[in-house]
């Protein structure tokens, strides 16, 4: 996904220091490592955000609203039905 860096720090995962202002591609996982410890330090940018249902192995689907579904038949209808109360 891809990510501006607000506040430069060493990211020690990849061996590396990521600099403030730039926009980088960063791994999914990576990127919500990094938001759930330190919000501060990196914002989602809005074009690179999954379409949801997104499938996160097994036979599970996140939900935009961050709930999971077993299924991608019942997954793509609990998000249709989520787009229909917005």
């Amino acid at each position: 996904m891809k990510v501006k860096i607000l506040k430069s720090f060493s990211d020690k995962e990849n061996k590396c220091i990521q600099h403030e202002g730039k926009e980088i591609e960063m791994a999914d996982e990576r990127a919500e490592q990094i938001m759930s410890a330190h919000p501060e330090l990196i914002e989602v940018l809005e074009d690179s955000r999954p379409e949801f249902p997104k499938h996160i192995g097994g036979g599970m689907y996140q939900l935009s609203n961050n709930e999971k579904i077993k299924g991608k038949d019942a997954a793509l209808k609990a998000e249709e039905e989520l787009k229909a109360k917005e």
